[in-house]
Order: C-alpha cells, then sequence, then structure tokens
C-alpha cells in the first residue's frame, strides 16, 4: 500500500511541477504579449481589442495552476515568527489543521469552479468583450490549478501525519 501511496504522491508532486513551469511560460507569454500590444499601440497606432482579455486569461491560468506547486514548497504567506516561538510538536499540529482547513475551503471552492466550468461549457457562454472568447477556459485553468492544491494539501496532510512517524518522534524528541 506504500508504494502505490508512493507513487501517486510522486505522480501528483510531478504534475505540480509541471504546472508550476507552465504557470511561468504563461507569465512569459503574458509579457509578450503586452509588450506587443505597447508597441502596436503606441508606434503603429494600431490597437487591438483582444491584449488584455488574452493577459487576463494567462493571469488566472498562471495564478492557479502555480498554487499547487507553491504550497508543495510550502511557499504561501505563513506566520513564521510562530516556527521560533512554538516547539515542533505545536508547529506540526498548527500545519495539520491549516493544512486541513486550507483543503476543506479549496474543496469547496473545487466544487464551485467546476460547477461554473460545466455551466459555461453547456450553456456556450462568451465574454462581453468584442473578442467574445469562451469563459471555460479561464474556469478549466481555475478548476485543474484548484484540484492540484486540493491533492497536493491531502498529500502533505497524510505524509505529515500518518507515514513519517519516526521523523516527527524524533523531532519531538529533540534528536
Amino acid at each position: 500500500m506504500r508504494k502505490i501511496w508512493q507513487l501517486f504522491s510522486s505522480t501528483v508532486q510531478g504534475i505540480n511541477t509541471l504546472l508550476g513551469y507552465v504557470a511561468a511560460l504563461l507569465i512569459v507569454a503574458s509579457t509578450l504579449v503586452i509588450s506587443f500590444e505597447v508597441v502596436s499601440r503606441y508606434v503603429l497606432r494600431a490597437p487591438h481589442d483582444w491584449n488584455l482579455e488574452l493577459n487576463i486569461f494567462f493571469l488566472i491560468a498562471s495564478t492557479f495552476l502555480a498554487a499547487a506547486f507553491t504550497q508543495m514548497k510550502r511557499g504561501h504567506v505563513g506566520i513564521e515568527v510562530l516556527d521560533g516561538l512554538l516547539s515542533p510538536r505545536w508547529n506540526r499540529w498548527r500545519y495539520a489543521v491549516s493544512d486541513v482547513i486550507s483543503l476543506v475551503f479549496c474543496i469547496t471552492i473545487t466544487y464551485y469552479i467546476w460547477k461554473y466550468f460545466q455551466q459555461a461549457w453547456s450553456g456556450d457562454w462568451v465574454s462581453d468583450s468584442t473578442w467574445g472568447p469562451k469563459v471555460w477556459i479561464p474556469y478549466s485553468f481555475m478548476g485543474v490549478g484548484m484540484t492540484a492544491l486540493c491533492l497536493q494539501l491531502l498529500i502533505q496532510i497524510i505524509e505529515d501525519s500518518f507515514l513519517q512517524p519516526t521523523r516527527i518522534s524524533h523531532d519531538v524528541m529533540g534528536e
């Protein structure tokens, strides 16, 4: 069973790493698109109506796709001052409680994102801009990113709470 879990965990973390790199590429693409718009608008005097919305899609996608990678590295905002004030045992409890609360919150958000994705897909929703792209596109990136974040939180909860008891007991004993 442990080998199956390790395969699942390493697969999810590999996907999260890939999503982190995709997010970085989307930020680079966003930079290029906005630079193109600036040159086109102010140098060539030929503005476009699709650039801003495409950049919004890129930034939504990069934000949500990078969330699980950031969580995997524990890079989200935390209260670091508590790390030094609390014992390792209390810090483990603090991380466990915050991960569980975060997972419940993220599962709720993920449910509604996929619900809106399904409605946008079946309802053929488009944005109100003159370009009019399908709005299921950003919802799909949001759903994939939040699903990956939920899986990452689940992995952290299980691995930190159940699969590494010897490491935790050594931390508590100060060894």
